[in-house]
Formats: structure tokens, sequence, C-alpha cells
């Protein structure tokens, strides 16, 4: 009995602590300024939407805030974040690197319009792989949440899911969110089996889900894996194994990726709109993509180290 009082005791004191923390946050954005040149660069942005599309998908690494990570404050970047929102209007958020701040400050600026799949894995551990959905346009039929049986523990190697009706005419669809693991290069080969082996468990899932509600599948995420590996590093360095090429290729033998479909319009701010990322959407069914967006003006990269992709979709 003592020792069952003593542990609930200790979890008062971490909620208390985690309370305290949380309180640090400050989720009054009007605090902070938008970096210079934003606002003229963001209203001249196209953003226009075709009549036929009937979802907007998004996929963003947000980045942590974390400093370990490369992270920073999380507050002005989602000033940034809000407005890109309000300029976008994306039906669908398929988000990565979702820290506790993040959750937080989203939570009392978005949520007039979005509600969130999977906030927490835990009482103490936040999703850092959600979905946000916005509640005017879409209705969340079912969601779940998949751990991968491999890779990093620190709340990111995982898959989150939705089925979504489109109010306006009941179509139905899914999306799945994820950020796989990566090639540090300690150990090359050990790392791409990790990440081939949650590569396969996303696949299974994806047909396993498409199976199950038969309808069409966005797949969102931060794959760490480029189209190919003749992309250079930061530093201008080649990135070799470091592109996990295998890997985009293994997803691309079940999966489309819907950025190189026939006919889609590719709509960016700089020429790295058309560079291979780390960052895809692809798609399983009746789904046929209209115009793709990478918002890869230089100014974004006060936003996070990823520009934000979007892909507009017709359920046909």
């Amino acid at each position: 009995m003592k020792k069952r009082y003593f542990i609930l005791a200790i979890a008062l004191v971490l909620c208390a602590c985690l309370t305290v923390l949380g309180a640090c946050v400050n989720t009054d954005l009007s605090d902070y300024a938008y970096p210079e040149g934003f606002e003229e660069m963001l209203a001249q942005s196209y953003s226009d939407r075709k009549d036929e599309v009937d979802v907007r998908i998004m996929s963003f690494n947000m980045l942590v805030h974390i400093a370990g990570w490369g992270g920073l404050p999380v507050e002005p970047r989602a000033k940034m974040f809000t407005a890109v929102l309000d300029k976008y209007a994306p039906d669908i958020i398929a988000a990565q690197e979702v820290c506790s701040d993040w959750h937080k400050v989203l939570k009392d600026n978005i949520f007039d319009d979005y509600e969130v799949i999977k906030p927490k894995i835990n009482l103490f551990s936040y999703n850092k792989t959600p979905i946000f959905y916005n509640t005017r346009t879409l209705s969340l039929i079912e969601s779940g949440y998949m751990p991968y049986s491999e890779g990093d523990d620190n709340g990111c190697r995982a898959v989150t899911w939705g089925l979504f009706e489109v109010k306006s005419n009941g179509k139905r669809f899914i999306v799945t969110d994820t950020h796989l693991d990566l090639v540090r290069g300690k150990d090359t080969q050990k790392e791409l089996a990790v990440m081939s082996k949650q590569a396969d468990e996303l696949i299974d899932l994806i047909y396993e889900l498409t199976e199950r509600y038969d309808c069409a599948l966005a797949a969102c995420g931060d794959y760490n894996s480029q189209e190919n590996a003749e992309g250079t590093d930061s530093s201008g360095n080649p990135l070799g194994d470091f592109a996990a090429a295998s890997i985009y290729a293994k997803l691309c033998e079940k999966l489309t990726d819907v950025k190189y479909v026939d006919g889609v319009n590719i709509i960016g701010q700089s020429d790295a709109a058309y560079e291979p990322t780390w960052d895809h959407i692809f798609s399983v069914g009746e789904i046929v993509p209209c115009d793709f967006f990478v918002l890869s003006d230089d100014i974004y990269t006060k936003m996070s180290d990823h520009y934000a992709i979007m892909a507009d979709m017709i359920l046909t």
C-alpha cells in the first residue's frame, strides 16, 4: 500500500512539473512579429483552389523546439504557420516533429477550425506525427495510431491515420502520416534495414486500410528518403547513402508519388520546388492530384528546416 501511495505521489509531482513547464509556452502569437518580407511574399503567392478539387492535403515537418534536434522556439514560427493556414486553408495537415510546444500553441490558435487526431500517446508523451483536420469541411469517421516495431524511441516513428468524409459531397478517403527513421552513417546497412522494415509495415497498413474501407488513400510524411542519391547536403556534399533512395524506390513500388503524376502542376516560389525532397505525398486508389504546392521561398527557412508541401486532390 505504501508503495502505491509513493508511486501516486511521484506521478502527481511529475504532473505538477509538466504543468509548470507548459505554462512557460506563450500561446499569444500577437506578441511576435513576422520576419521582414514574409507578409508581402505570402500575399503574392498563388493559392487558388480549382472548383473540382475535393480536398487539399498538406504534409509538413514543423521542426521540434528541442535545440539538440536543431529546433528553435515555436511561437514566432507558429505565427508564420497560422498565416500560411489562413492563406492556403488545407483540409488536412499531416504534421511531423510536433513537440509539446507546438501542440499547446496550435491548440490555442487554430482549433476554431481544426481538430487533431491522437494529440497524446500517453499521459506524458505528445504524438509527434498527428493529423489536424478542418472540421468545417471534413468529418472524421475513424482513426488510429500504430508505432513501428523497430526504430528510434522518440515518439516520431509511428503512423497516425484517419478516415474522413467530405461534408459537401459525402466522398470518403484515408490519410496516413508518418516519419521514418534515417541514415545517420553510423551503420548504414543496419539503418537502411530499419527504414525498410518501417516502410514494409506502413505499406501493409495502407493496403489493410484501403481494403477495409474501400476508398482511396493519401500517404503523407517525412520519409527521410529522396528520389535519388544525386542531391547534396547543406554544405554541398553529395548525399549518397544518406539519401536512402532505396527506401523511396521501395515505397514507389506500391504507392504513387503525386508530385510526379502526369499533368500535375507544381507550384513553388523558387527552383527548390522541383528538387528532390525528404517529404512526399503518395497515393493509392481513385484519387487524382491536380496542383502540387511547395512552399519554397527562402523566408520559409525561418519557419522550419523543411518546406511544407500540399496536394489538391480530386476523389473519383
